[in-house]
């Protein structure tokens, strides 16, 4: 029977960190949220997200090889994992930064257009790896002359591809140029990348070599708050563009959504909100309305009685056709430097949303969300949907202006290989998906926050807002981002953050006083002063 061989995650995320050594492997299951320990470690309770210095932990992306058979109509009979105690894997990863290079975002015209684009382009070339416990360090290229490094490659015990980012450095050919916007600063680079990631497998007892469906990697800056879920994740994207491709996948009139699966989550996300945005606590803390865990009873009903309430909560959301609505404005694109259009939930979400609000909808609600289940615990077959899912779950999906790990690109139908969902484009080039992105990325992270003056907000999974910050046993609302003239102005909160990123604190569950709150841990940065403590 036919066999084929696939890498899952089908897009992997890496994130930077300033720790050279330390590491812990990101999502590989929906909803478990990962411990902050290196691969082949015994998980530890009291793991942190920095090492014994202090410095932020970057996180992997791990990469695996499955084997597919299926029947002569092509129907999925058997899966397993192939690692080292089954096949020589060798794996081919290609780390390119094009942000120096690109059009800017919002832009038409190319960054830093008077100068040559193989100067700018940070390419690592095709670096190969194989083996068990195999180490590649600093792959990377230069800018202006300037060696910039864009992380390392190495396989746990098992053969799998580990990919580490950058070390989130950013800085100026020459230096001192002022940053002048969120997004395009020319002469500036940082050590973002992506690219795709190939693997071909050789069994024992065999000479012959297969290919495995090429993966992508994507590095990407720091998740702050990893336990605090998007309301529109990456994979929320992703599939509805998956959708467009494929119509089976499409919601329709006809679909029933599972409220357990399908409606709850959604509900959970802008419950939880709250703890980092004070905008979204407005509306949405424990003792407002808008706290749908607090009405999950009443809201998981199909019947009359419940109408009303699935109805209320519906007509506030936007309509990705039409707009209207009342949500919060994040803003989902621009022309000219002007909003030109505000983020809507994915057409997927909303319809399923509708469907729920018309009581079309399966009541399967039994209390509470079923816990997740770990990787270990997940039957072979289904590991690479987990893979694929927690990788892009765990990533922002909306806003876009230009985002946190991806932006605009994950709309383009040219991005994505139609014929092999979830995947990439393996024709697209290295460095393709974080090209438009903020340069540097701390640019836009510090910009990243509601904006009263203007009306427009951000839904904070990866970059806090405001967030609670225990003083002495009491927890404190205070903002994430140091309120001082350094970090506050005009001419210098972008340098701020270029400097001070690492010191800021992890948004993390703790059970205070019996109940489970989401507070702020592992802070160096002075909370008022923005000064860095000692190690």
């Amino acid at each position: 029977m036919p066999i084929q061989y696939r890498i899952h995650p089908a897009i992997g995320v890496a994130r930077v960190g300033d720790s050279p050594d330390d590491y812990f492997i990101g999502p590989e299951a929906p909803r478990v949220v990962p411990i902050p320990v290196q691969a082949d470690e015994t998980p530890r309770a009291d793991a942190k997200f920095r090492d014994a210095r202090n410095r932020i932990k970057r996180q992997g992306a791990r990469f695996r090889v499955y084997e597919y058979t299926t029947d002569a109509r092509g129907n999925t009979t058997r899966v397993r994992e192939i690692t080292a105690q089954d096949a020589e894997i060798e794996w081919t990863v290609h780390l390119a930064n094009r942000k120096a290079a690109a059009l800017g975002f919002n832009k038409s015209e190319r960054r830093n257009a008077s100068v040559a684009e193989e100067k700018l382009v940070i390419d690592a070339g095709a670096q190969k790896i194989s083996g068990a416990r195999k180490t590649l360090q600093r792959v990377g290229g230069n800018f202006l002359g300037l060696r910039v490094d864009l992380g390392d490659l190495l396989t746990d015990k098992m053969g799998r591809l580990i990919v580490l980012g950058g070390f989130g450095k950013s800085q100026s050919v020459p230096p001192g140029v002022p940053l002048e916007n969120y997004a395009n600063n020319d002469s500036w680079h940082d050590d973002i990348s992506d690219g795709p990631v190939r693997a071909t497998i050789r069994l024992k007892n065999s000479n012959e070599k297969f290919s495995a469906d090429p993966a992508w990697v994507v590095v990407a800056p720091p998740s702050f708050a990893p336990e605090i879920e998007n309301i529109i994740t990456l994979y929320d994207i992703v599939s509805d563009q998956m959708a467009q491709f494929e119509p089976s996948l499409a919601v329709t009139d006809e679909s029933r959504p599972s409220f357990t699966r399908d409606i709850f989550p959604l509900l959970r996300r802008t419950s939880q909100m709250h703890w980092v945005s004070d905008s979204s606590a407005r509306g949405h803390a424990p003792v407002k309305r808008g706290h749908f865990l607090s009405r999950v009873a009443m809201l998981s009903r199909d019947d009359e009685d419940a109408r009303a309430d699935r109805e209320k909560i519906f007509k506030r959301l936007r309509n990705p056709s039409g707009g209207g609505g009342n949500m919060p404005k994040l803003p989902a694109r621009v022309e000219n430097d002007l909003l030109a259009g505000t983020v809507t939930l994915t057409a997927t979400q909303y319809k399923r949303m509708e469907l729920w609000a018309q009581g079309k909808f399966i009541a399967d609600w039994n209390g509470a969300e079923p816990a997740p289940i770990s990787f270990e615990n997940i039957s072979v077959d289904e590991q690479p949907r987990a893979l694929d899912r927690a990788a892009l779950d765990a990533c922002v999906g909306a806003g876009r202006f230009p985002g946190i790990e991806v932006g605009q690109v994950m709309l383009e139908k040219e991005t994505y290989d139609r014929a092999r969902p979830f995947r990439i484009n393996e024709n697209l080039p290295p460095g393709h998906l974080s090209a438009r992105m903020a340069l540097p990325w701390q640019a836009d992270f510090r910009d990243c926050e509601f904006q009263e003056d203007i009306g427009l907000d951000w839904w904070p999974g990866q970059r806090p807002n405001e967030i609670f910050r225990d003083v002495n046993g009491e927890l404190k609302r205070e903002a994430w981002v140091p309120k001082n003239a350094e970090w506050d102005g005009d001419d210098t909160r972008r340098i701020a953050m270029v400097k001070g990123w690492s010191g800021l604190g992890f948004i993390v569950k703790k059970i205070i006083g019996g109940e489970e709150k989401f507070v702020e841990d592992e802070r160096t940065l002075e909370a008022e002063g923005g000064k860095q403590s000692a190690d």
